[in-house]
């Protein structure tokens, strides 16, 4: 009997349970060497003028809606098919999200529509690199410049992804990446802030130290003082240690993910295929290799794809129910984005790790291609 092929199963090497061990011989759990090690090895690779690893994600976009200094009133453009951080990090702070329709081939923020939404109370605009794939950062940069605006990247799916020849997360203003256990890179619940404007990087040491300028006084006999509004948002060292193994063997991950993706695109029989399509990576840009999905031309071939692949044992999931679709989302406002309502409908994600082994990601394929003819 054939063995069931998971969605996603986190890759880890045995270099992590030493690194861990090495936490409880240090009896340093928070602040310590492995927090110290994945920031500097972070802003190293993707030549960030600042890295801050913290809790998850969430926390570098609320960090940064700190940063900028986002109120009531204040507006936010950002796309509604994405994790409901990107859009809580916004509402927290008091101001409003605003949705706006996405490309049907890359998933990401369709740069003309947003310049529509642009007015008066807009503050900033978070870009979501959707699949590990880059937003067209040339137009989102004129924008940024025209209506001087924030330019924030959402970079959760797209560690070491890049647009030309930069790392994503590092083009806007501020990037915030992920390292939880579903994406490339692992550490279990932890993430990162990039600070790309020098100006704003002392005041984020503040807000990451709960408020307080302890990381600035580099006499430490004096007393730190209350300087700002923050919170705990720092990773602590057991979730360092598992991601140090990570990034040391980036290239290990990075490689076999962008196989396997490829395998997917030049095997699955979709080209001109008229019940799907696939989500297809700018020229310009590499690619994160975060996910591999298959868009369908209606839920129902959708949910007929996942059930028939669920009974030959292989995992396969839609994505993000749209934020403008949700009855808190609603609250906000009534939007027609029919591209992101067609793109939820139809789309589903195939497994993609790298401990796929070859017969699984050829019996994916193959079976596949039996619904798709």
């Amino acid at each position: 009997m054939k063995q069931n092929i998971p969605f996603n199963k986190p890759y880890t090497f045995k270099s992590e349970l030493g690194y861990i061990n090495q936490v409880f011989k240090k009896q340093k759990f928070t602040d310590g060497y492995f927090q110290q090690k994945c920031e500097k090895l972070i802003k190293r690779k993707i030549n960030s003028n600042f890295i801050a690893l913290t809790q998850s994600c969430t926390s570098a976009l609320e960090i940064i809606m700190l940063l900028i200094k986002l109120k009531k009133d204040d507006e936010v453009i950002m796309p509604s098919y994405t994790f409901t951080s990107t859009a809580n990090s916004v509402i927290l702070r008091g101001a409003k999200p605003v949705f706006v329709d996405v490309n049907p081939v890359d998933i990401n923020l369709n740069p003309r529509l947003v310049e529509k939404k642009i007015n008066k109370k807009t503050k900033a605009i978070i870009l979501v690199h959707y699949g590990g794939n880059s937003c067209d950062m040339n137009s989102f940069l004129k924008l940024k410049k025209k209506y001087n605006l924030y330019l924030i990247e959402d970079a959760a799916h797209a560690f070491l992804g890049k647009y030309k020849n930069k790392f994503l997360g590092t083009i806007g203003d501020f990037g915030a990446f992920s390292f939880h256990e579903t994406k490339n890179f692992v550490g279990g619940q932890c993430g990162a802030l990039s600070i790309n404007n020098s100006n704003y990087i002392n005041r984020a040491k503040i807000i990451l130290d709960k408020g307080t300028d302890r990381s600035l006084i580099s006499d430490k006999k004096k007393y730190y003082s209350w300087k700002d509004m923050g919170s705990e948002y720092r990773s602590a060292e057991l979730p360092a240690a598992l991601l140090l193994s990570q990034l040391i063997k980036s290239s290990k991950i990075e490689s076999a993910r962008k196989r396997f993706w490829n395998y997917y695109d030049k095997n699955i029989l979709y080209k001109k295929n008229k019940k799907l399509y696939v989500i297809k990576k700018d020229n310009k840009s590499k690619s994160a290799y975060h996910l591999f999905a298959l868009i369908f031309k209606n839920l129902s071939l959708r949910e007929k794809f996942i059930n028939f692949m669920k009974k030959k044992g292989i995992f396969c999931y839609f994505h993000y129910y749209p934020l403008h679709l949700s009855s808190f989302g609603k609250k906000f406002g009534k939007y027609k984005l029919p591209i992101t309502e067609k793109i939820y409908n139809g789309l589903v994600r195939l497994p993609l790790y790298p401990s796929l082994k070859k017969s699984e990601i050829k019996r994916i394929v193959l079976e596949v291609n039996k619904f798709i003819k």
